[in-house]
């Protein structure tokens, strides 16, 4: 039997590892080419992604006037700084004009030398290219292209674009304004790349003329064989003049063993044949010396599961057999004890089931009156919900005071709420002078009683999830039940949130047409203001209004001399003096960056003209912005003022806007400064 049994397991064995050993190899050599396609998928995807963005900016039309602008260098620089931030590959960029010279730069080098090289490379491409891209891809290797805390291998891709003025010449030869230069570091192409392999796993990327760029997770154990697979991978699409290529040689530590069939058949055989005969050995043996005792033994078993527990004495040869033997033996005398005890625990049983039927009884009664009551809360729970949604959309104090009074009507009622400055009792039932003598800082729990003569108030707190307090109810009423407290503290919740939900509300639309750094009202609220005018114009053209539009001069000399700490100084103080020349009614708004803007109610011709001198005056005077340590930034701006007395209110933004920057270019004009 023991043959039989072991022959067909070892054979079946045997296929089973040859099999598994298939799906093995297999697994490996795919999964290596599901990696190897993945890597290659992943950096083209994002070389295009790359090269779609730079064919958008090279035609960005403030892009392309910034390069001779000075006004634009602040677009040019936010520009920049979204392209780096939104594309995982670019870690700096620079716009150069034709002769080379820096425009701007992000995360770059202010004068860097390093494009000497770059430059006639790219200027020969684009005079001398007839293809259909306008973009090429050089390695750079040891070249100081940004500072070395983002590049510290000094090596990766440099990718240049031409810019044109305009796109209606496409396919003519013509000579660029200037060039949009990105550099890809080695760092940025690892950052992508990683997390696309598990632990063991490398690839290098090799190339002519460039050290080999290695990405890798986990570390390779030598010891262990790796599987490799190589893959020619090209930055190439058809933004790209002159594609370039790599090869990909990718690596992992899941080895491809041997075949462990043979083996495992060798010593399943051997195992076999050592079972059988063991197997046979023991059979001869233990027929005699244990077998016949056993059978002997089973006779006992049968006897006593028949129900005949006279069981006679046999020849049991070991002393395990003889223990049992003795254990039957007990069992038969406990199984009758055990059914002479069996008889006398019905006749208890059935005492028993007469005392359980009287205390169901008694139970079913307490469940009915406890029902009654939930019948009850349940009403009121009900009221509750009712009065979640007049809280909503009605006067608190009313629909609070009709609400208590509708549960608990034989009750006096009583709220004070801590949102406004008043801070008046609502009473319903009690006297305000009774309620004088309720301190409720001197309390620290949500819940006390207050006692004044022979009157006594429950007052429950309306704290909001910060543990302020926002107000309170109280309930003039000796005791009240446990039921009764419960429902009025979900009372009460329900009112501190949504007294906190209104409140909070209020801060939000507070802070969404606030800026954070000057405190005065933002571009939104200007948007929204201005269109309320320009309604109120339109209805009613006698009431005249003035735009003024301010921007402040050296802003950007004063960030790059001291710092930005100076530049939000200088932005803080010059909207405050502007305000402190402003009349209560006039407003005066923050449109971003250095721009301001004040709307005059009522401001005709003669309004605008004084406050225009008024705000002359504080140039004249000289107010200057200063930080903790002693440096000082003189305060100047340009301003242009409207009136819809004079001019159309559809267009007194756009003539504000101009006459400010007349003002700008005069004041560079007279001062002999650099426009910066």
């Amino acid at each position: 039997m023991v043959f039989v049994a072991v022959l067909p397991a070892s054979i079946i064995g045997g296929l089973l590892i040859k099999q598994q050993t298939e799906v093995e190899t297999n697994y490996r050599l795919d999964l290596i080419d599901r990696l190897s396609t993945t890597l290659k998928q992943e950096f083209n995807y994002r070389f295009y992604l790359l090269s779609t963005a730079l064919d958008v900016l090279s035609r960005d039309r403030l892009l392309v006037q910034g390069i001779d602008d000075f006004f634009l260098t602040s677009h040019v620089d936010a520009t920049l700084e979204n392209l780096v931030d939104n594309t995982p590959l670019i870690q700096a960029a620079y716009l150069v004009n034709a002769d080379w010279n820096e425009v701007e730069n992000y995360n770059g080098i202010n004068g860097i030398k390093s494009f000497e090289s770059l430059k006639s490379l790219v200027t020969v491409r684009v005079d001398t290219t007839k293809s259909i891209g306008n973009q090429w891809v050089f390695n750079y290797d040891a070249e100081q292209l940004m500072p070395k805390k983002y590049n510290p291998s000094r090596k990766g891709v440099v990718i240049g674009v031409p810019i044109f003025q305009s796109t209606l010449t496409e396919g003519l030869k013509r000579k660029p304004l200037g060039y949009l230069i990105v550099i890809v570091p080695v760092e940025n192409i690892i950052k992508v790349l990683r997390p696309y392999l598990k632990d063991g796993e490398h690839v290098v990327f090799k190339h002519d003329g460039m050290d080999n760029i290695s990405v890798y997770k986990g570390k390779l154990d030598p010891a262990v064989p790796t599987v490799s697979k190589t893959e020619k991978v090209t930055i190439a699409n058809k933004y790209i003049s002159e594609p370039m290529s790599y090869e990909a040689e990718v690596f992992m530590n899941k080895y491809l063993g041997e075949n462990p069939f043979t083996n495992s058949l060798k010593i399943l055989s051997i195992v076999t044949v050592i079972i059988v005969m063991l197997a046979l050995l023991t059979a001869t043996i233990s027929y005699r010396w244990f077998a016949k005792p056993l059978t002997y033994l089973m006779d006992s078993v049968r006897a006593c599961l028949s129900g005949s527990y006279s069981i006679p004495d046999k020849d049991l040869r070991f002393a395990e057999l003889i223990m049992v033997n003795d254990l039957i033996q007990k069992m038969t005398s406990t199984i009758k004890a055990q059914f002479d005890d069996l008889e006398d625990k019905n006749t208890k049983l059935m005492s028993f089931n007469e005392q359980l039927e009287k205390k169901v009884h008694e139970k079913t009664l307490q469940l009915t009156q406890t029902l009654q009551r939930e019948e009850k809360r349940r009403t009121m729970l009900q009221s509750l919900l009712s009065f979640s949604n007049k809280l909503q959309h009605g006067d608190i104090h009313s629909t609070v005071m009709t609400q208590l009074v509708s549960l608990y009507p034989y009750a006096g009622w009583a709220m004070q709420l801590y949102v406004n400055q008043k801070r008046e009792w609502v009473c319903e039932g009690i006297n305000p002078d009774d309620l004088a003598s309720i301190d409720v800082e001197a309390h620290c729990s949500e819940y006390f009683r207050a006692n004044n003569n022979d009157k006594t108030f429950q007052c429950f707190k309306i704290m909001d999830t910060h543990d302020e307090t926002l107000g309170i109810i109280v309930m003039k009423y000796p005791n009240i039940e446990r039921d009764d407290f419960e429902v009025i503290s979900l009372f009460v919740y329900q009112l501190s949130a949504e007294l906190e939900g209104r409140l909070l509300n209020e801060e939000l639309e507070r802070i969404a047409i606030t800026d954070p750094l000057t405190g005065l009202s933002n571009r939104k609220a200007f948007d929204v203001d201005l269109e309320e005018w320009l309604k109120v114009s339109q209805r009613y053209p006698e009431q005249y209004f003035g735009l003024f539009m301010i921007d402040v001069n050296g802003l950007k000399q004063a960030n790059d001399e001291y710092g930005h700490h100076m530049g939000d100084q200088l932005l803080i103080d010059t909207g405050h003096l502007i305000q402190s020349v402003c009349r209560q009614t006039d407003k005066v708004y923050r449109l971003g960056g250095d721009e301001y803007a004040i709307i005059v109610k009522l401001g005709d011709n003669t309004g605008c003209e004084l406050l225009k001198q008024r705000l002359r005056a504080l140039l004249e005077q000289g107010h200057y912005a200063s930080l903790p340590n002693g440096d000082k930034v003189k305060i100047h701006f340009a301003m242009g003022c409207a009136s819809t007395e004079s001019h159309d209110a559809q267009n007194i933004y756009q003539v504000a806007d101009k006459a400010m920057y007349l003002d700008k270019k005069a004041f560079y004009e007279s001062t002999g400064l650099t426009p910066r």
